[in-house]
């Protein structure tokens, strides 16, 4: 493939007279491209890179996005099913031309299903669809095509300018249509019949070297025998560059701000998020942002440097306020982990920014999940759902933990008679497979997200506030130790196993990992915000309630018949000993809080017992 062109040394056209033109004193734009000229015009297309899917798109139209693949190719059904806001161009779906307006579907085509002769070219369509007013500023789309010849290249660079043909003076929208149609033709039909295109002669002429000039690169490639191997989307932003040259001049770009949309994601039907990058304030910005999306932006982040953003509440009637905002983002920013006295996403209700010491660890595409994170609230069918997979989960470990439980004889297994309390204890093996089934089970989900699922330091003092509920929960009923280590009369081994490993091996099952995954689609508490009752709390909380009712009331402290009432104390100390020491995973944003508190609970209901 050839070298790729300078940018500010494109080849250009000889120039001619211009062509006769009803308006008098107007200069054509063929004329203004002379060579050795070079208008001075900003580079507005961009190659996007995510992971190995690379897409074309204008600063001015982020919200258009250009595939184009060698070879690519779509079925008629498949096309017709396609996502709303795709468009096909010359023969990527094989099928007839189609415009479903419902679905925002189009195939601007003139291949299959249809008389080649009698149908308009790709480019021409796409003039016609722009001028019948497509609106294709109100949603994203994404146009796909397999080839970069010049009648898809002219369709392309229609959609993607379809704002500044809109302002063009009639002699530049004159000229364009008569390129269009020149192009359209000769696509079509093929250049012996070029003069169907009804163009005066010398116009002709000059459209004709347009063409040539444009297709130049086309024709050096094609020639070296390396045209399918070239890179298309580098190829199509060359000779977008081109055309651009000839249809504006620096004047029309004075008010031009190379605004840089780095990612957005749909928050409500109307309004989206977006990550720009620019030169500018937030404030400076904000007419070029209204400008680029219209009325569409909900929540904007302006990028300032390697790591720091500013956010900016646009639409300020949505159905959220920056606070839900922040409090997603510092539960998900690995640079804040859920340490949110300091250095955190803050700021006022409208505007704020990232953390200020360290920057945020968040990519731009982060940074939108969070925020449409923060607006999709989940309703009960969801939370119900999450609650649902969590107890899955929960009762998966739990029920392979019982198994073992039942068949504990590791004497038998290494054939050693003698072994003593706690390894012969069938209730030691269930809390050791407890603990090897949720470690497991933590290495898979908290990768690289630990904090969310409590594995930080505590930090605050108000969650000391929740120790007499949790002792009262233990009290009741709600802790546990194995009534084997009880019977020993090994106070060197109760405390090892029934006071530390139990307590610990629970409250990392219930309010780690149980909590963890209930957390990633609710609100949780930080030290600093108002005190409520989260869900993951609830759910905890009703899981821990389950298991102690299910697997650990049979070996309940004080031993007693079963009786309604003995079930009833086990469900409601359960329960608040769940919601306490829940509380206190949230307040100190650390997990070990809530073990400590299970320790002091059990150690103080068997000082209870010992006592009585």
């Amino acid at each position: 493939m050839s070298a790729p062109a300078d940018k500010n040394h494109a080849h250009h056209l000889n120039g001619d007279a211009p062509a006769p033109d009803p308006r008098p004193n107007q200069t054509s734009s063929f004329d203004k491209v002379r060579p050795g000229i070079s208008p001075n015009l900003p580079e507005r297309y961009i190659i996007k890179t995510s992971g190995d899917d690379r897409v074309l798109t204008c600063l001015e139209a982020p919200n258009l996005n250009v595939h184009i693949e060698n070879g690519l190719s779509f079925s008629g059904s498949v096309a017709k099913k396609s996502p709303s806001g795709t468009i096909f161009l010359d023969g990527v779906a094989q099928c007839e031309p189609f415009m479903d307006h419902e679905r925002k579907v189009y195939n601007l085509d003139h291949h299959e299903g249809c008389v080649r002769a009698f149908t308009l070219s790709t480019c021409e369509q796409a003039l016609v669809m722009y001028m019948k007013g497509l609106d294709l500023q109100g949603r994203e789309w994404n146009v796909f095509a397999n080839e970069p010849d010049l009648d898809t290249l002219m369709a392309i660079w229609i959609i993607l300018n379809h704002a500044r043909i809109g302002s063009q003076d009639s002699t530049q929208r004159r000229i364009l249509f008569a390129l269009v149609r020149y192009e359209g033709v000769i696509d079509a039909l093929g250049l012996e019949l070029k003069e169907l295109s009804a163009l005066p002669p010398e116009l002709m002429r000059k459209i004709q070297r347009v063409v040539d000039h444009l297709r130049s690169e086309e024709l050096a490639i094609k020639k070296e025998g390396v045209w399918d191997k070239s890179d298309y989307l580098s190829y199509t932003v060359r000779t977008l560059h081109k055309i651009d040259q000839i249809f504006y001049k620096p004047s029309d770009f004075a008010d031009y701000q190379g605004v840089e949309e780095l990612a957005r994601i749909d928050l409500t039907d109307q309004r989206i998020c977006a990550v720009v990058e620019a030169d500018m304030g937030i404030y400076e910005i904000e007419p070029h942002l209204n400008k680029l999306y219209s009325n569409r932006l909900g929540v904007v982040f302006l990028k300032k440097g390697a790591a720091s953003y500013t956010v900016r509440q646009m639409d300020l009637f949505m159905p959220l306020t920056l606070d839900d905002v922040y409090d997603r983002l510092n539960f998900v920013d690995p640079a804040v982990r859920c340490r949110t006295l300091g250095n955190k996403w803050g700021g006022a209700a409208d505007i704020g920014g990232s953390p200020r010491t360290s920057g945020t660890a968040l990519t731009p595409l982060d940074l939108v999940q969070a925020c449409r994170d923060a607006v999709r609230k989940p309703d009960w069918a969801k939370k119900a759902y999450r609650l649902a997979v969590t107890a899955a989960l929960v009762g998966f470990i739990t029920l392979i933990a019982h198994i073992v439980r039942l068949i504990w004889a590791p004497a038998q297994w290494l054939g050693k008679e003698n072994l003593q309390l706690p390894w012969i204890s069938p209730d030691f093996g269930f809390i050791l497979a407890l603990l090897i089934g949720l470690t497991i089970s933590l290495m898979f989900v908290a990768y690289g997200r630990s904090w969310q699922y409590g594995w930080n330091l505590p930090i605050g003092k108000q969650w000391w506030l929740l120790l007499p509920a949790a002792l009262a929960g233990g009290i009741i009923g709600g802790s546990w130790i194995s009534k084997d280590l009880i019977l020993s009369g090994d106070w060197m081994v109760l405390g090892a196993v029934g006071l530390v490993l139990s307590p610990l091996t629970l409250e990392l099952l219930f309010r780690s990992l149980a909590h963890g995954l209930l957390a990633q689609d609710n609100r949780i508490q930080r030290c600093d915000s108002r005190w409520f009752l989260s869900w993951p709390i609830f759910g905890g909380a009703i899981l821990y309630a389950a298991f102690a009712l299910t697997f650990l009331y049979c070996c309940r402290l004080d031993m007693r018949p079963i009786a309604l009432g003995d079930v009833a104390m086990t469900i409601v100390g359960a329960l608040l000993l769940g919601i306490s020491t829940g509380f206190a995973r949230e307040r100190s944003q650390s997990v070990w809080p809530a073990v400590l508190f299970h320790i002091l609970a059990v150690t103080t209901q068997l000082l209870i017992i010992q006592l009585a």
